[in-house]
């Protein structure tokens, strides 16, 4: 699956791969980086889409057990413009690889 960020193109295969390895090379750390960043950005949209709560924050097991409701992931799918493969893949990427995010 690929995702795009304006003029990036990100590919799941090559993500999922560089994520794993231990030692990356520089051209790889960029590109982690940059996916990084674009999934962390579109985590806090799709968040904020299924909190019903804006004042209260949403831990990721939060977010996951609203995406879990069909009826939450097309809205959020509708509203943001994303597939529903996307949105389980970054959510799912977050949770692993961004341990900032609790």
């Amino acid at each position: 699956m690929q995702l795009t960020d304006g003029t990036q193109i990100f590919d799941t295969d090559i993500i999922d791969e560089a994520a794993k390895k231990r030692e990356r090379d520089e051209q790889e750390r960029e590109m982690l980086n940059a996916f990084a960043r674009y999934a962390y950005l579109r985590y806090k949209q799709i968040r904020d889409k299924v909190n019903p709560r804006k004042c209260k924050y949403m831990y990721i097991h939060q977010v996951r057990q609203q995406l879990a409701l069909p009826a939450r992931l097309q809205r959020v799918c509708k509203l943001l413009t994303m597939t529903e493969e996307e949105v389980l893949y970054i959510v799912e990427f977050v949770r692993k690889y961004l341990k900032y995010v609790k």
